[in-house]
Order: structure tokens, then sequence, then C-alpha cells
């Protein structure tokens, strides 16, 4: 979650100038490695869950829907990432997609201990409802998507 945060941030101020530099796009492959190898461990861990609910013969947290709304959740993130790599999916529902993915899978890893009695759909409505809320967001944040250009102030003559 931190490293899709820290994403969003530098790829925001990356973007202001209209150009990524080198030094930006090294430190932005840096953070999306770090984040992939989070979203394969986010991804192994619920397998592991669902194994170790088989296995100690413990099926009944299987009926949790929001253990089904976080691993959907981690599924939408992994197909994101992929999707992204291969330049497929359009940046500010990417960038969406991805942010707001990693704070509901946190929010919903939290209180996967039956705290909250919210149906599969109910979770997963509210999750797209906040994506598509965070595309317009993003959009608005960087210019309504077009580069802007900066035309340099005149000099004042003294």
């Amino acid at each position: 979650m931190g490293g899709a945060t820290f994403i969003e941030i530098f790829l925001n101020k990356a973007l202001r100038d209209g150009t990524i530099e080198e030094a930006e796009k090294v430190f932005l492959g840096t953070t999306y490695l770090v984040t992939r190898v989070g979203l394969v461990m986010a991804a192994l861990s619920g397998a592991g869950f669902i194994a170790l609910y088989i296995s100690h013969e413990q099926t009944f947290k299987l009926l949790n829907p929001v253990l089904w709304a976080k691993l959907s959740i981690i599924f939408i993130m992994l197909l994101n990432a992929i999707l992204l790599q291969a330049k497929k999916m359009p940046l500010a529902l990417g960038s969406s997609l991805s942010l707001v993915s990693w704070y509901f899978a946190m929010i919903l890893g939290i209180f996967s201990t039956n705290a909250i009695n919210y149906s599969f759909l109910a979770i997963m409505f509210a999750y797209g409802v906040c994506v598509i809320a965070f595309v317009f967001l993003l959009e608005r944040l960087r210019g309504g998507g077009a580069k802007k250009t900066v035309e340099p102030k005149p000099l004042n003559k003294i």
C-alpha cells in the first residue's frame, strides 16, 4: 500500500512538466518493483489463508464475503499490473485501480474477522464507486489529462 501511494505521489510530481526524467524513471521503477513484490506476497498469503482454513477444517471462514472481496481486489490488482505493463490500460484508470485497490485490501484485511457484515456485492459496489471517483480526482490533479506547456514569464526591466 505504501509503495502504491508513493508511486502516485511521485508519478504526479513527475508528470507536472509533461516529461519523466531519467532519475524519476529509475525511482519509479524501483517503487514499481517493490509494489509488485508486495502484490505477489498478498496473492500468496490469500492462497495460504484458503489452504490454512481447509487444512484446519475451518471452511466456515471461506463463507466470509470480506475474504472473497479482498481476494477479488487482489486479483484485480494483478490483472491491472499486467495490463499497465503491457500498456493496455489507460494510466488514469490503472493508477486509480492500483491505489484504491491497495487501500481497500488493507481495510478489508483489518475487518476480515467478521467485524463488518456487508455482502460481497455491497463491498465491490463501494470499491467500484471509489475507483471511479478516484479516476476523476486524478484527472483533475493531472490537469485533465492534457500536458501543460509552461510559458516563460517575461523578464521585467529594471
